[in-house]
């Protein structure tokens, strides 16, 4: 019931969040002190940031992404163009996973990456499948947070 609940509510609302902040649906960063007007710029450098805290010095590039709560699929071409990987995403929302793929291909990167309407708790994919997990701002959705 939860997970139909989501995934309606993000069916209904996407059109217009993209509408206002584009491909990305999730916050930005914002340094203390900045006047930044540029939400778009924001918020993609809201994703390297949390890669600059998350990732070790010398780590090898990802080949391989997964984007847990993709969204329409921004995060995941964010990080197929920084890292020249590929990627999947899984949301809960068949909207999503539609636009997601319909971008993907108008920005011609069809070829490497998919989106699909999955549970982060119940996921389709082997283990070991990914070398880069990455989910921002989707885990209050995901009500078994051990697991």
């Amino acid at each position: 019931q939860l997970k139909k609940g989501i995934g309606s509510f993000y069916d209904g609302s996407s059109a217009l969040w993209e509408r206002v902040w584009g491909e990305h649906m999730h916050h930005g960063y914002y340094p203390v002190g900045s006047k930044r007007n540029d939400h778009q710029k924001a918020q993609e450098d809201m994703i390297d940031e949390v890669l600059k805290w998350a990732r070790q010095p010398g780590e090898p590039a990802p080949v391989r992404v997964l984007d847990v709560g993709c969204g329409i699929g921004g995060s995941t071409r964010h990080l197929a163009r920084e890292f020249g990987c590929e990627g999947r995403g899984i949301t809960l929302s068949p909207y999503q996973a539609r636009r997601a793929n319909e971008i993907s291909a108008q920005a011609g990167m069809a070829d490497r990456l998919s989106f699909q309407v999955a549970d982060a708790l119940d996921m389709p994919f082997e283990d070991e499948s990914f070398d880069l997990v990455w989910s921002l701002e989707s885990g209050e959705h995901m009500p078994d947070k051990a697991q």
